[in-house]
């Protein structure tokens, strides 16, 4: 917090001097000028300074009437004064010193000196202020002291008893005389004790506690807790000091107590050590236990995971079963590849199967990233859905795009492997959408699987359809058709149905694309896929 800092002369220029002075400390001190006491008082009115500084050019009597008016004015007389001077009488110091002048600073002005005379002037204001405050406060309490249990003896400046109240009496068993000194044997036990409290207290101006044991007429022991305090006047000098006494032999007795019963637990304790360490050795091994039974709960869970969807797996490990449900808009998608068998002819069986890992595996990322199902692999064929188990209303066009990327993902091996005349790879890719029922059946080697016409329907949009090509039915083209190019390819038969509608999806609409190919969807299609 900043400094008010308020400096009055009859010099405007000298003022303005030591104003620029401050400006290197203006985040610690806030100055203002005055060019006389009329000025000052109306400056003192909006904000107490704390420390005024006179400048005058010399120090003539009306510097130090100046000096008298602001120790007697009502607003000023409790803000500390220092004045800057030239060398001077001192007779004129002491004139100076008697109407209310703290403080000297010699011109020419060091800023030093003077940031230093001003900070220690502050200091010493703000404390005495908190002491006139104190010694106020001890006042107050002295009125009630007689009434006090604790015994409350003042002492004069010299540490000589002034007063007792009558609890010192019940205490000590006697009343002691006023003007006693401390080191009498009447205060026997507590001599040394008060002498160096009261030394401290008169070093530091601080209240000071410390403790001593009496012993009695009758051969008991007392324990007795006091707390001196000096009482210092409106001149910031000690003229009393205060001791408030306790008895406290009870306590002392309880602390005895209560080190004996210590003891006796660090006895125990000792004991308690090896059992402690076994009982560590133990937890340690159960801490141990608890991780292998988390991480094999946590493979557990991985392994759920892998082999359901997320909600699917919550309800095996909450219930154990999984109810199978009723999905009105469900997208089947069937991929095959053709030739599969042939391959199998030229090509060793596990350079096969490798090779058929690193696309199923990349179908499996590709429909993640449009929240497909993966329903399973029938050897080279691959199943998935979309819109289970969490319903969505987006799942014809998630399939669509997903297997546009799937066509595209095939395509561009094929063509880095007809540049080393190894054999290609070419797939068949058929969609279905309608109703299904999904969940899991059966105990054993339990499986995640839909059923219904759908799952039919989508097996013969891929058997009927052509190498590289996307064959949808009619119910899917429908939900797809606003945004991609299709092209249509006739009627299939399929078992015990009414005969089927099928397409070809060639890409998104030129609207909707961002590469020529039309197989990238632009900013404009995806706002529009947020939206579903």
């Amino acid at each position: 917090m900043k400094k008010h800092l308020l400096i009055a002369g009859n010099n405007c220029k000298s003022l303005l001097v030591l104003k620029k002075t401050f400006e290197a400390f203006e985040n610690e001190f806030a100055v203002e000028t005055a060019g006389d006491f009329k000025s000052l008082l109306g400056l003192v009115r909006q904000k107490t300074p704390d420390v005024i500084l006179l400048d005058y050019t010399k120090m003539d009597p009306e510097a130090i009437a100046i000096a008298g008016l602001i120790k007697q004015h009502r607003l000023t007389k409790g803000i500390p004064v220092i004045m800057t001077t030239d060398f001077t009488s001192s007779k004129n110091i002491q004139k100076a010193i008697d109407a209310g002048i703290i403080d000297f600073i010699r011109r020419p002005v060091e800023r030093s000196e003077l940031l230093i005379k001003i900070k220690t002037v502050i200091k010493h204001s703000h404390l005495l202020q908190e002491n006139i405050q104190q010694s106020d406060k001890l006042r107050k309490l002295s009125l009630v002291a007689d009434r006090s249990d604790n015994s409350i003896i003042i002492y004069d400046v010299n540490g000589k008893v002034e007063w007792v109240n009558d609890a010192f009496e019940k205490i000590y068993g006697y009343r002691p005389g006023c003007g006693q000194n401390p080191s009498t044997p009447d205060l026997a036990g507590s001599e040394e004790k008060l002498l160096n409290a009261l030394s401290k207290c008169r070093e530091e101006s601080k209240w000071v506690a410390y403790e001593h044991c009496l012993t009695g007429k009758d051969g008991e022991k007392k324990w007795i807790h006091t707390s001196l305090t000096p009482v210092l006047n409106e001149s910031g000098k000690i003229e009393n000091f205060i001791a408030v006494e306790t008895e406290i032999t009870k306590l002392k007795l309880a602390e005895t107590r209560l080190k004996k019963q210590n003891n006796e637990l660090i006895k125990l304790s000792v004991n308690l050590e090896q059992t402690n360490k076994k009982l560590a050795e133990q937890r340690q091994e159960i801490q141990e236990q608890n991780k292998e039974i988390e991480r094999q709960k946590k493979t557990s869970d991985n392994l759920l995971l892998n082999l359901f969807p997320y909600e699917i797996a919550e309800q095996l490990k909450v219930k154990g079963t999984a109810t199978p449900k009723h999905y009105r808009i469900v997208s089947v998608m069937f991929t095959d590849f053709v030739g599969f068998s042939e391959l199998t002819e030229i090509t060793p069986v596990h350079e096969l199967i490798k090779e058929l890992n690193i696309y199923f595996e990349s179908f499996d990322e590709i429909i993640k990233r449009h929240f497909i199902e993966k329903i399973k692999t029938i050897g080279d064929s691959y199943m998935c859905a979309g819109g289970i188990p969490l319903r969505n209303r987006s799942n014809p066009i998630d399939t669509v795009l997903a297997a546009m990327e799937i066509q595209n993902f095939v395509n561009s091996l094929n063509t880095q492997k007809s540049k080393s005349g190894i054999p290609l790879w070419r797939i068949r890719i058929g969609i279905h959408t309608g109703e299904v029922i999904a969940g899991v059946i059966g105990k054993q080697k339990m499986a995640y699987d839909i059923w219904g016409k759908t799952v039919n329907t989508a097996s013969q949009m891929e058997s009927n359809g052509e190498t590289g090509k996307i064959n949808i039915s009619e119910s899917t083209y429908n939900q797809i058709k606003e945004f991609f190019d299709c092209t249509y390819r006739g009627k299939i038969s399929v078992k015990h149905q009414s005969p089927v509608d099928m397409y070809f999806v060639e890409g998104l609409k030129p609207k909707y694309s961002a590469d020529q190919n039309g197989f990238k969807p632009n900013n404009a299609f995806k706002k529009i896929l947020t939206e579903y």
